[in-house]
């Protein structure tokens, strides 16, 4: 009792020498306060945000393995019909999505679409072109002759002259044929993530997924006001490859484009199958009783003159999931159960939100560097503290020593000095800390969010545009959790940028002081303390008494 009397006496006694150590511990504090609660923020909204969040995921074809087993020895380049030829086989069927689409694996609930192509008919609906006005095949072939120099391809050919999408990415471009699309959709959940973007009916409504409702479709109100048609009417499409076999559709819904593009994926060589306007959306129900799907093959032949045959209709099978959790659980499932390694598994929704996490990551290394520089700095300033505490104290410790309190007590006496002085400290560190921790965490976030979207304008300016985004991501999305997302930098003219994923950054951070944060501060106080008290152990153990008494005579 009497070390410990003496310790709490010396405290309030040496008023000017310990009110200075406090300060410097809570400056010390404080400091490592907001570092520690940035980086278990950001380590929070890495590991959890998607923990509630849905997230739709597909199974792909990999198209990098793919190349490394065509890959020539000699040449060193990849044999490209090879290629082609082996990923026709590993295309995937209904079945093979289906037979991985299992609760046991983590799969909420899934989606697929179909697309198929169909052909104008003669006296019939004329698809429209990049400026929403009718066209007709005569009118598109000779464009098509006036531009290129060479002859129109018949409407089977593949005018889009690419490969069509390999399976099942979101957002991946397919490469149609004909003039009109056929989406066939197994679900309303699959309608609220059609492949052209969302849209609102304008009339009508949308179709069922039932035999009953088979021929049922919705179009779009650029090609319902350029064919003057309605809820109601029937018309005609006629088969890709076979011009007199036709399939008779009745409209039930017209509807419209949230943002409709003007212009058809591929360029405007492409086939006005590809353009928005001419998507005929249907259920999947319809595309089988048109005979349609069940692996039927078309024969194509691009620009090249190479006929090759491909899927009749691109097959977009989406899973969908309740967490990042279990996604990750999907992943690790299916490869164990069949998957090979030329397929993969990706999500739009989680590279979105890692891409989105870059300013938070940058700020994030930042705070575990400022973390360990100021503990290396706080170390050795108390160090140094209790040092120059111990050598101005000699005089006491000979005294001490000389009647007769052992040197362990002694030193036990500095180290419970400490502790209380390092309390003191540590309390009013972390309660400056858990005060600043956010306003300082977002005020450095909103500094990298700038410097990334600097970075983005300049890259903006380099290229004359915005640069395009990843192949399967989408131009929008959100995510929720830890962080909250910026709104996406803007253009000259006010508009937003096309980068979607990469725009779309974390503004805030939840960066708050909770028991996790106080607990790691108690060990570090504890710590550093206990680091000092050994070191005053050290210098207390090396004084003689009477060589100190002789000193101070």
């Amino acid at each position: 009792m009497f070390i410990v009397r003496n310790a709490l006496h010396n405290v309030v006694r040496n008023k000017g020498r310990n009110a200075l150590m406090i300060i410097i511990v809570a400056i010390i504090t404080a400091a490592t306060t907001v570092a520690l609660a940035i980086v278990q923020a950001a380590e929070r909204a890495r590991t959890s945000a998607l923990d509630d969040t849905t997230i739709s995921a597909q199974i792909s074809i990999d198209r990098g393995a793919m190349i490394g087993k065509t890959r020539d020895a000699q040449s060193g380049g990849a044999d490209m019909q090879a290629m082609r030829e082996s990923m026709a086989s590993k295309q995937l069927t209904l079945d093979d999505y289906q037979k991985y689409d299992k609760s046991e694996y983590g799969v909420a609930s899934s989606y697929y679409t179909e697309t198929a192509s169909a052909a104008a008919v003669d006296d019939g609906v004329e698809p429209v072109d990049s400026n929403g006005t009718v066209t007709n095949q005569e009118d598109q072939s000779a464009t098509e002759q006036n531009q290129s120099g060479e002859q129109p391809q018949s409407p089977g050919d593949d005018r889009a002259g690419g490969m069509p999408d390999a399976g099942g990415g979101k957002g991946g471009m397919m490469m149609t044929t004909g003039d009109f699309s056929l989406v066939g959709f197994s679900s309303d959940e699959a309608i609220a993530n059609a492949p052209n973007g969302s849209f609102t009916m304008d009339s009508g409504q949308v179709f069922g997924y039932g035999t009953d409702d088979d021929g049922d479709v919705i179009i779009s109100k650029t090609l319902a006001d350029a064919d003057d048609l309605s809820a109601g009417d029937t018309f005609k499409v006629a088969d890709i490859t076979d011009d007199t076999k036709t399939y008779t559709l009745t409209i039930v819904g017209i509807y419209r484009n949230t943002t409709e593009n003007t212009m058809p994926m591929g360029g405007p060589m492409a086939s006005t199958a590809s353009d928005p306007a001419n998507a005929i959306y249907t259920s999947v129900s319809t595309l089988d009783a048109l005979g349609l799907t069940g692996g039927k093959t078309i024969e194509i032949t691009d620009a090249r003159g190479n006929t090759r045959e491909t899927q009749a209709t691109q097959l977009s099978y989406t899973y969908v999931f309740g967490g990042k959790a279990q996604y990750d659980r999907f992943v690790a499932d299916v490869k164990a159960n069949g998957l090979g390694n030329e397929y993969t598994v990706s999500s739009a929704d989680v590279e979105q939100y890692e891409a989105s996490l870059v300013p938070l990551n940058n700020l994030a290394t930042f705070a575990k560097t400022l973390l360990i520089v100021v503990l290396c700095v706080g170390a050795v300033v108390l160090v140094v503290l209790t040092i120059f505490n111990i050598r101005e104290r000699k005089y006491e410790i000979g005294v001490l020593t000389a009647i007769g309190v052992k040197k362990a007590k002694v030193a036990a006496q500095f180290a419970i000095e400490l502790l209380a002085v390092t309390a003191i400290g540590l309390a009013l560190g972390v309660g400056v800390g858990a005060a600043v921790s956010v306003p300082v965490s977002n005020s450095l976030l909103a500094s990298q969010v700038e410097a990334q979207a600097t970075q983005q304008q300049q890259q903006r300016a380099q290229f004359g545009r915005d640069m395009q985004p990843p192949s399967g991501v989408g131009q929008d999305g959100a995510t929720t959790g830890e962080g909250s997302l910026s709104e996406a930098p803007k253009d000259d003219n006010g508009a937003p940028q096309q980068w979607g994923h990469a725009t779309q950054m974390v503004s805030k951070v939840n960066a708050t002081v909770n028991w996790a944060t106080i607990g790691w501060m108690l060990l570090i106080g504890i710590g550093l303390t206990l680091l000092a008290s050994l070191v005053a152990a050290v210098f207390v153990m090396r004084y003689e008494p009477l060589q100190i008494l002789a000193d101070r005579s």
